[in-house]
């Protein structure tokens, strides 16, 4: 099985590459490949109606595309900016469709220097699948206190949230087995209703 991980964060040397490259290595018991989609080096435009269109400046989007729609599951990581998910990552939201990501699994990360973390995990879940149709888990990670959680190796220092990483990507795997048949089935008869009722 294939897995997207995407780094959120518009910094260069962020922790949530840090976290991309923890969560790449714990998955390699579930996944056979893992790709990492750092938001800052591939440094996208806004989405604007020309994407539409195929234009000059969409051209860098088109492989992206590509590697989601052969992807069978996804974690989209943010960090936590004044209670928000990043600007970059709900811009890659808004690029993807339901070629993509329609009835995939996705995990969703944050990442937060503090004790916080919740809050764009709320916002990504009230509108960041709305016409792509990602199955967001029910369960997702917050990396809090992140450079002290993380070890200079990108290891995680608490045994207790090690072992809540590791059941979530399995049940990320888990969900990814199950819904692969409804990705190939409903994605065609889906296009009717692309866009909601």
């Amino acid at each position: 099985m294939k897995l997207t991980i995407v780094s959120g964060s518009q910094r260069p040397q962020s922790q949530s590459l840090n976290v991309a490259n923890t969560l790449k290595q714990l998955a390699h018991s579930q996944f056979n490949e893992i790709n990492i989609v750092d938001l800052h080096a591939l440094d996208l435009p806004f989405w604007n109606e020309g994407v539409w269109n195929g234009g000059n400046e969409w051209q860098q989007w088109k492989p992206i595309a590509q590697q989601l729609s052969q992807s069978d599951a996804f974690i989209f990581i943010t960090p936590e900016w004044h209670g928000m998910a990043t600007p970059a990552l709900k811009n890659f939201l808004l690029l993807t469709t339901d070629e993509e990501l329609a009835h995939k699994p996705a995990l969703l990360v944050s990442v937060s220097a503090s004790i916080n973390g919740v809050y764009p995990i709320s916002e990504l879940r009230m509108t960041g699948n709305k016409n792509n149709h990602v199955c967001f888990l029910p369960d997702h990670l917050i990396f809090r206190e992140v450079d002290s959680l993380l070890s200079e190796e990108s290891t995680i220092t608490d045994p207790h949230f090690l072992a809540r990483c590791e059941y979530t990507l399995q049940l990320l795997a888990g969900y990814a087995h199950a819904l692969a048949p409804i990705h190939r089935d409903m994605l065609p008869l889906n296009k009717p209703f692309r866009y909601g009722m």
